[in-house]
């Protein structure tokens, strides 16, 4: 599946899933919880929302094991769970899996109808260099990437990064120790003179070039606002003939009642999709406060489209 995923993002353009967390706060989830526990407490909700993903039309479907490393579990005194609950996340994605194909008639050798599992890696949680040494970071990332992978991911996906060392060390590790295709992508933030940089101060530019070095298959952008990242796209592009991904939130997140929410609606967000392509991206799906409503917009859209050059 690995070599069908990479020819794929190299021709055509493809779905991404949407936000997980709306969703299980929509299902009870409160913020005192670990999602990742969900995995072993509440299986069915969440194999339920990968569910809708892949109804909806996504074509890579992300393992609910963004926290699920031994040092961001530990950071809850949870860290004996990281191997159930990356076992689990990864098993729920396939029940998910095997569900849409049945309730579809879809044969699973069709090439048209290929979907992928995305294996999940978040920040850590502590500061790299700092708080941490790389070897204790590096033994964390590798407990997780060995049940991932064990459990037979397609790919990873090392997401909302704002340190650029952390997430270029953990593309070497996970390409180095499994030779799974890596997707990763960065969170970056418009600085007052209008330039963009990560919270770590990481441009761009150089971005670009440590990712790739890295051996980074895709990478790009997540958790901001749409309006913001079709411009660090264009840079991107400018520098790097990558596939890039492009998945914003739903907007500025608000509190209302204690719970989060996101006012832009599915219907308006598609209507950045045209300047998301033309930037570059062909990647696309959606990150906090998007719905299946949205991925089923997108798909319908891009789906199986040629890539943008």
């Amino acid at each position: 599946m690995a070599g069908s995923f990479l020819r794929i993002i190299e021709d055509e353009c493809v779905v991404l899933d949407g936000g997980f967390g709306t969703m299980l706060q929509e299902r009870g989830h409160t913020p005192d919880q670990l999602p990742e526990e969900w995995n072993i407490s509440r299986p069915d909700v969440v194999r339920d929302i990968h569910l809708e993903y892949f109804l909806a039309g996504a074509q890579i479907v992300t393992s609910n094991t963004f926290g699920a490393s031994p040092l961001k579990l530990g950071m809850r005194g949870k860290e004996a769970l990281t191997e159930e609950a990356n076992r689990r996340g990864v098993q729920l994605v396939r029940e998910a899996l095997t569900l849409f194909r049945e309730r579809s008639g879809i044969p699973a050798a069709e090439r048209e109808e290929d979907r992928f599992i995305a294996g999940s890696v978040g920040p850590c949680g502590r500061m790299l260099d700092m708080e941490l040494n790389r070897n204790e970071f590096e033994r964390s990332i590798m407990a997780q990437a060995k049940v991932l992978a064990e459990e037979g991911v397609d790919l990873f996906i090392v997401e909302t990064m704002m340190d650029l060392n952390e997430a270029e060390l953990a593309v070497r590790i996970l390409k180095r120790e499994t030779e799974l295709p890596v997707i990763a992508s960065m969170v970056f933030n418009r600085t007052r003179q209008g330039s963009f940089r990560t919270l770590f101060g990481n441009t761009v530019q150089n971005t670009v070039e440590s990712l790739v070095e890295a051996g980074a298959d895709a990478l790009g952008v997540n958790c901001g606002l749409v309006q913001d990242y079709i411009e660090v796209i264009g840079q991107m592009r400018e520098r790097t003939d990558k596939p890039l991904v492009l998945y914003p939130n739903a907007g500025i997140p608000k509190l209302k009642g204690g719970m989060t929410y996101f006012e832009v609606a599915p219907e308006e967000m598609i209507r950045s999709v045209d300047a998301s392509l033309q930037a570059g991206a062909s990647i696309l799906g959606g990150c906090c406060g998007t719905t299946p409503e949205y991925i089923g917009l997108l798909a319908r859209r891009i789906k199986h489209t040629k890539r943008p050059q």
